[in-house]
């Protein structure tokens, strides 16, 4: 049955490219008509219309994209995501800070609240785990990009207690070395590609990220998206994969815009592929906002 959802969702990403074309306004323009000539002047040419966003991006996947916030550019991204494993339920609150540094490099801090639930424990809540990281997009040519994204995770959530009360063991500090890899096709499509290798200093475990995903422009400032995400051991050996769909549409561009803002909002519905490694099929329904301030000189 998932089979048959993500090619229907494959499907639908293909069917959209009907339905989903750019506005008329939005359209490359080749060539405009300029008010001399009418006296026999030459047409001028126009520069191409930037290409509408299609990056498959988190949020609301979970996979990262290569793109960066620009030169003094702010991405806050306000996230909200409730999950159900097995019997398990849980809600995340995230708020996710990027700031960028010049046309190529983003600094990330993200912190998020966590609440749990599991059957004969009472539910629990507290701040979760701290990451901080940095983006650097080194290659960006001919419609590729590549970008590294090194972050690290303190051990610095709230301790989970077992149904006895008793403190559960701690996560630990992880080291995350992904590396993320994007192809634009064409003006509406973008294609990508994470693998990502971590290291639990603590527990010195070792965990691999491989993900795909494809991301299509839905009029000017939309997008819809795609992705196969799953987390691996050293021995490749399955963790949990995940399906997820998502969709991204800003909020009255023209009207924020003018002011050097825009107010994306998000959601994406993620479904296992077979068992988690613990045996349990795992959902995820994410939603949220973002605000974006664009960078210096635009």
């Amino acid at each position: 049955m998932v089979t048959t959802a993500l090619w229907a969702c494959v499907g639908f990403i293909s069917f959209t490219g009907i339905a989903g074309d750019l506005p008329a306004g939005a359209l490359t323009v080749d060539h405009i008509q300029v008010a001399e000539e009418a006296h026999g002047a030459t047409p001028v040419a126009a520069e191409s219309v930037e290409a509408p966003e299609s990056a498959v991006s988190s949020p609301p996947m979970e996979m990262d994209d290569c793109g960066t916030p620009g030169n003094m550019g702010i991405e806050v991204n306000f996230v909200g995501t409730a999950e159900r494993v097995g019997s398990g339920r849980g809600t995340e609150s995230l708020l996710d800070a990027n700031y960028g540094i010049g046309d190529r490099i983003q600094l990330k801090y993200e912190r998020p609240y966590v609440t749990l639930q599991a059957d004969g424990v009472p539910e629990q809540g507290g701040l979760g785990a701290t990451i901080i990281g940095v983006k650097w997009r080194f290659v960006d040519s001919h419609g590729w990009q590549v970008a590294f994204y090194p972050a690290y995770r303190f051990d610095d959530a709230f301790t989970i207690k077992d149904d006895q009360g008793k403190p559960q063991e701690r996560e630990g500090h992880r080291a995350f070395l992904p590396l993320l890899v994007s192809r634009s096709v064409g003006r509406m499509y973008t294609v990508a590609a994470n693998f990502g290798y971590s290291y639990n200093t603590d527990h010195l475990t070792k965990d691999v990220i491989i993900a795909f995903g494809l991301g299509r422009a839905l009029g000017a400032r939309g997008r819809i998206l795609g992705e196969v995400y799953s987390e691996r051991d050293d021995l490749l050996n399955n963790r949990q994969t995940d399906v997820r769909l998502g969709i991204s549409q800003a909020v009255l561009p023209e009207s924020f815009s003018k002011n050097g803002f825009e107010f994306p909002v998000f959601a994406s519905f993620g479904h296992s592929l077979g068992a988690t490694e613990e045996g349990e099929t795992a959902l995820s329904f994410t939603f949220g906002v973002s605000i974006l301030k664009a960078p210096k000189g635009e």
